[in-house]
């Protein structure tokens, strides 16, 4: 699922600079928050965020879809759509943990190792949804995947498989733990080693050159920025 978004100052007209945000479905919250503080000293910037799974958003820019910045939950995904269009600027933003979640009172999976228990269990699709791919990593590594794919509800991003545990339509999800903790109906039940996945980090990239889209950029980078994003659950160096 693709949400777009757009924050601006009430004033903002037909003149004013627009800048265009593709972004991990992960970041919706934090991003905005961020960006509210932005717009606060530039009344006349729109920003357009383009928010859901990274392989999808990169598919899209891939194709034409207009973007003059990136920030995706995968290095892969990074580095796949360098191969196309070339950053202007590019570096390390975020990381962040992949946890186990579960609706509140929920005791079919209480850990890693119950979720044999379950009936359903959500992941991110792991051919566009980079928590779907450290999910799969995760299982691989454990020799639980023959055991409970068969399980498996697949969702288009990690804030879709938030919802399937929000609503109680699954047993568990896999999401990022910052996702988990903008959400009081569910329950962190267990953190997967770094060890059996990828690395979680959020690289960021300019596509456009403009002063607005760098000043952007480096206030993302600012420890200011980063104050917001530890907030959330992000870690930040």
């Amino acid at each position: 699922m693709i949400v777009v978004l757009c924050l601006s100052a009430c004033d903002v007209s037909e003149e004013d600079e627009t800048v265009i945000i593709s972004a991990a479905a992960s970041l919706t919250d934090a991003l905005q928050e961020a960006t509210e503080l932005f717009i606060q000293e530039h009344a006349d910037v729109e920003i357009n965020f383009n928010f859901g799974g990274s392989g999808g958003l990169r598919e899209q820019i891939k194709q034409g879809a207009p973007a003059d910045i990136v920030i995706f939950a995968s290095q892969k995904d990074f580095d796949l759509l360098n191969e196309s269009v070339e950053y202007v600027e590019a570096g390390k933003l975020l990381e962040n943990e992949l946890v186990l979640v579960t609706p509140k009172d929920n005791d079919t999976v209480t850990s890693i190792d119950t979720l044999v228990n379950a009936n359903k269990i959500a992941v991110g699709t792991a051919e566009s949804v980079p928590a779907g791919k450290y999910a799969e990593q995760s299982f691989s590594n454990l020799d639980l995947t023959g055991k409970i794919e068969d399980k498996f509800i697949y969702a288009e991003d990690v804030r879709a498989v938030l919802q399937y545990v929000v609503q109680d339509e699954v047993d568990a999800g896999v999401v990022y733990k910052t996702d988990a903790l903008t959400e009081g109906r569910v329950e962190i039940v267990d953190t997967f080693n770094r060890d059996l996945h990828d690395a979680i980090v959020y690289p960021i990239g300019t596509l456009t050159n403009s002063d607005i889209v760098k000043e952007y950029y480096e206030f993302l980078m600012s420890q200011e920025a980063k104050d917001i994003f530890k907030k959330y659950g992000f870690k930040v160096e």
